[in-house]
C-alpha cells in the first residue's frame, strides 16, 4: 500500500506528522527523512498520528525508534498519537511502550 505522510502545525504548538498506510521496509527511510525535516527547527513536541497506519514491520519499528532518538537529539519530544490496538500489541511485544510513554497494557 505504501505510506502517505503529511506534516502540519498543531494548535497549541508542536508539529504533527499524519501517517497513512504501511510503515515498513520500503518506506522506513522516507519516514525518517520526514521526521528530520519536521524537526527543523525543533518544535517543542513532534506528534506522529498513527490512526491511519495499517501495518508496521520491524523496519517500521526501527524507524519509530530512530524518530524518537532524532527528536531527543533535537531537544524535542516524540509523541505517538492514536496507535491502533494491533500496533500497541506490537510495541508491547517489542518492549517499546516505555520508550514512547504508552500504557503497558
Amino acid at each position: 500500500m505504501g505510506l502517505n505522510l503529511h506534516v502540519q502545525g498543531r494548535i497549541g504548538g508542536g508539529t504533527v506528522i499524519v501517517a497513512r498506510g504501511d510503515l515498513d521496509y520500503g518506506v522506513a527511510d522516507r519516514f525518517r527523512a520526514c521526521v528530520e525535516q519536521a524537526l527543523q527547527p525543533p518544535p517543542g513536541a513532534l506528534y506522529v498520528d498513527l490512526r491511519l497506519v495499517t501495518f508496521v514491520d520491524s523496519s517500521g519499528l526501527g524507524a519509530l525508534v530512530s524518530a524518537h532518538k532524532l527528536a531527543e537529539r533535537a531537544g524535542s519530544r516524540l509523541v505517538l498519537e492514536s496507535p491502533s490496538e494491533a500496533l500497541l500489541r506490537t510495541l508491547r511485544t517489542a518492549g517499546l511502550v516505555t520508550l514512547f510513554g504508552l500504557p503497558p497494557a
